[in-house]
């Protein structure tokens, strides 16, 4: 609960501050030490890749080529222009795309969803609410393992990838569409499972998982959550003209 919560509020706060330098320190400080020491530093910098490398990628192009704003153009190329503002932009989006990836995908990929779910029981949290936030908290890690069965299933049938971007683009759907459906077939699945184990029920639910929330954790999100709040504040009523 203190891991989610504080990711959550750290994208809030780079939100509101809106400055590529508070938002590359929390890239730098932040971010990069926690994918590092969260002993899954590579599947976390595989997803990372994966998941901004297209955005990093669209935002170079759009911005970098297609920014009516510019005025030094570095290179004219008729109908796009490369100007130094465009390349800025380009730039401080995809820190801040990466800060939020990084952060998001980190707090996913390293949280014990079990203990996670436990203390939202515990704390009498809507059981309908509970469901949703652990579904998406592990659906990353889910979607990961289903896709690297998936992988070592069509390997094993023979299914090779070559060099070419075309085998490269054949190997990526066959992949990708199984694991499409089978990620339906699945939720299909599990809400008929919950409807036969009474989820709807309005009774209060048991948790056979120890509370793994203490005092000293609950006294700290909630500072955490005025210190956030008050440095918003504080931070909008300085910036903000007027």
């Amino acid at each position: 609960m203190t891991e989610l919560l504080t990711a959550a509020l750290l994208v809030v706060l780079v939100l509101v501050v809106n400055r590529w330098e508070f938002s590359l320190g929390v890239l730098v400080l932040g971010v990069l030490p926690a994918v590092l020491f969260s002993g899954r530093a590579r599947r976390i910098g595989l997803a990372l890749a994966l998941v901004t490398g297209p955005l990093l990628i669209s935002s170079l192009l759009l911005h970098g080529l297609f920014f009516p704003e510019g005025e030094r153009i570095l290179l004219d190329l008729g109908i796009a222009r490369v100007s130094v503002e465009g390349l800025v932009f380009a730039a401080v989006l995809g820190v801040r795309t990466s800060v939020f990836a990084g952060v998001l995908l980190t707090t996913a990929m390293t949280l014990d969803i079990a203990e996670l779910l436990a203390t939202m029981t515990h704390r009498g949290w809507n059981r309908k609410l509970v469901f949703v936030i652990g579904s998406a908290v592990g659906l990353i890690p889910h979607v990961a393992l289903r896709g690297q069965q998936i992988t070592r299933a069509q390997q094993a049938r023979g299914f090779v990838v070559g060099r070419g971007p075309f085998t490269r683009l054949r190997g990526l759907l066959a992949v990708t569409t199984p694991l499409v459906i089978g990620l339906l077939v699945d939720a299909s699945e599990r809400n008929h499972m919950l409807e036969a184990r009474g989820f709807s029920a309005t009774v209060a639910r048991t948790s056979y998982v120890p509370d793994s929330d203490t005092a000293g954790q609950r006294v700290f999100r909630r500072l955490l959550v005025l210190g956030v709040g008050l440095c918003c504040a504080v931070w909008l009523i300085v910036t903000v003209p007027g």
